[in-house]
């Protein structure tokens, strides 16, 4: 089954209704030519406020994250969905672009966040011609749980996952990691680590490479190497990191137990202490997952320094253990949690990781699932 658009987009924004009479906007786009559309991707956020257009600015140049989504998909004559999670609304304000109802975002926790979805999926099913389309989840990192719960629990149809930035672990689990200093070695060893060991040492460091310079000073202020070797041990690996970082957890840990909201969002990440609670009393994805019989993509970055690679290494050998054939895993060296999404912006060109999406969705419609 193949389907062909001569690539011109229609595009509304419309009104929804949250499934606890909550009101929010969404943007569905898709291809002008066709009375019926066949397949709908539903795009899933990762953590935090997020709007349909997820609006930014690099270098100087404003861009709508969603319009490359957008614009693909639609060559392939599938319609795409983005939507403000509740609460959150469409700003000219940068950096984010976002304006926040605090009371309101307060609601969005996990399994909210997967009633929103199906409330939204099932009022654009009752739009003309999309009565029989199939809908495709697109979650990307925290996405990826909500992506799960939605498919799991059964309220709207879905014909496939693709899970990118996947979470295997629990939310706590994969805090801690972050907090564990392997999430910083991923980061700093592409700047230092000359002889990719996985360690840094003296040398590295200290090295006159301009992307060693670089980052000696945006990222450590040219602190002294002494000053990081927390181990004493004459390298920098994740120990060391984890000494330099465990306070900071301790700390997040301490303000969610005690509810204190104003200082999550100040000093850790856009998000509530009921958020954290929530998705820590959660099943984690490597479990859920294997209930699951539809079929499921997973584009994880081998330099992701918010999930791990190793997680969707994980849930590949556990579907192999279970006997479960509806799995495809791939990994993408020098890709980070988005894919190396910039390299579009930068180059016109998608990454492998990004193009790999689209390829599944191609794979997916020729197919019929």
């Amino acid at each position: 089954m193949v389907f062909c658009s001569n690539n011109v987009q229609a595009q509304e924004v419309i009104d929804f209704q949250l499934w606890d009479e909550e009101n929010t906007k969404g943007r569905l786009s898709f291809p002008s030519d066709m009375k019926e559309v066949p397949y709908l991707v539903v795009y899933i956020h990762g953590t935090g406020p997020g709007t349909y257009l997820d609006k930014r600015n690099m270098g100087g140049k404003e861009f709508n994250y969603y319009d490359v989504f957008a614009d693909k998909f639609g060559q392939q004559g599938v319609g795409f969905l983005s939507y403000n999670r509740r609460g959150v609304n469409v700003s000219d304000e940068p950096p984010m672009y976002n304006a926040v109802d605090s009371v309101k975002f307060k609601k969005y926790l996990p399994m909210n966040e997967a009633k929103d979805v199906e409330s939204i999926i099932a009022q654009v099913k009752q739009r003309k011609g999309f009565k029989n389309t199939k809908i495709i989840l697109l979650g990307w990192s925290e996405g990826t749980i909500i992506a799960t719960l939605i498919a799991e629990r059964k309220k709207v149809n879905i014909s496939a996952l693709l899970l990118c930035g996947y979470a295997n672990e629990s939310m706590y689990d994969i805090i801690a990691w972050q907090y564990s200093g392997k999430s910083s070695m991923l980061t700093v060893c592409k700047c230092f680590d000359l002889n990719d060991d996985g360690v840094i040492s003296r040398e590295e460091y200290e090295s006159m490479e301009k992307m060693a310079q670089h980052c000696r000073t945006t990222i450590f202020g040219n602190t002294d190497f002494g000053v990081l070797d927390q181990t004493k041990d004459s390298i920098i690996d994740h120990r060391d990191f984890k000494v330099l970082v465990e306070a900071s957890f301790k700390t997040i840990l301490e303000m969610a137990k005690k509810g204190n909201n104003a200082w999550i969002w100040k000093n850790y990440f856009q998000i509530t202490s009921e958020w954290m609670k929530a998705h820590f009393q959660l099943e984690a994805n490597k479990t859920r997952m294997l209930r699951l019989d539809l079929p499921v993509y997973i584009f994880q970055g081998m330099e992701d320094a918010s999930t791990p690679v190793e997680g969707a290494m994980d849930i590949k050998e556990r579907f192999e253990y279970m006997g479960k054939n509806n799995l495809s895993v791939q990994t993408f060296d020098g890709h980070d949690h988005d894919l190396n999404y910039t390299h579009w912006l930068k180059t016109g060109e998608l990454s492998k990781g990004m193009k790999a999406i689209f390829d599944a969705t191609k794979e997916i419609v020729v197919s019929g699932n």
